[in-house]
């Protein structure tokens, strides 16, 4: 299927310098349900560095210019892993979190018993595992309406989910911007059908979740990723000013 490109010229810089950085800390002696709810930030971003090396690479640079560059946020994400065999209670744990996180395991486990909730086990191809949450998926200004959502979080996902049976999601905005009660659900529908285009399918009280053990979801991510390739040649060929 042929991608239709967005217009690269509004883009800040060649996207295929984008680099995730991951983080996550924890205490050596584990706080509460940290054993079983381990929490990772993802920053994506272009380092000065790179930009440098880029500029160099088309054009004659000075020293002085070269310290000129500076590292272009990109956007961040927050991941939740649910250690299903962890001490504590699964959706305890996310309870314990935040309301999005409890909403989320009420959909996905049974909250007596703690086990994936009945429906959600026979979706699965292999229901042996931990769970992976995307809870927060936010691009800075002006890198959005380019596409670039879906192969971010579905290559964050890709590192992060080793040993998990899925990854799920509640599509909402999680920018902070106040939006009407239609502007919402139109922003909610909209980010569904973004974030199908990496295998998330809907499955119960507005709950999304991707099969991390299909086949479709690695061809899919390699869709995206080739679609970003396709955007970082059409913005090397755009004439910049």
């Amino acid at each position: 299927m042929t991608t239709v490109l967005p217009d690269v010229s509004g883009l800040p810089a060649d996207p295929a310098l984008i680099t995730l950085i991951y983080h996550h800390e924890h205490p050596v002696v584990p706080d509460d349900f940290e054993e079983t709810r381990e929490v990772w930030t993802v920053h994506a971003r272009i380092d000065a560095d790179s930009l440098a090396a880029e500029a160099q690479a088309y054009c004659d640079v000075d020293r002085d210019a070269l310290e000129e560059f500076k590292d272009v946020p990109v956007g961040r994400m927050s991941f939740v892993r649910v250690r299903m065999f962890g001490p504590d209670h699964p959706w305890h744990a996310m309870d314990e979190y935040t309301g999005d996180l409890a909403h989320i395991g009420l959909a996905v486990l049974d909250r007596d018993s703690g086990e994936w909730a009945p429906e959600f086990e026979e979706a699965l191809a292999n229901p042996v595992g931990d769970l992976l949450v995307m809870d927060r998926v936010v691009l800075e200004p002006a890198w959005r309406g380019f596409g670039l959502g879906p192969v971010l979080a579905g290559t964050a996902i890709r590192r992060l989910s080793d040993g998990c049976v899925a990854s799920v999601c509640q599509p909402a905005p999680a920018d902070g911007r106040k939006l009407s009660k239609t502007g919402r659900r139109e922003a909610e529908v909209k980010l569904a059908e973004t974030w199908s285009r990496i295998g998330f399918i809907p499955f119960r009280n507005d709950t999304y979740f991707l099969d991390c053990h299909l086949k479709r979801t690695q061809d899919l991510l390699a869709e995206r990723q080739s679609d970003l390739e396709a955007l970082s040649h059409a913005w090397r060929t755009h004439p910049h000013a």
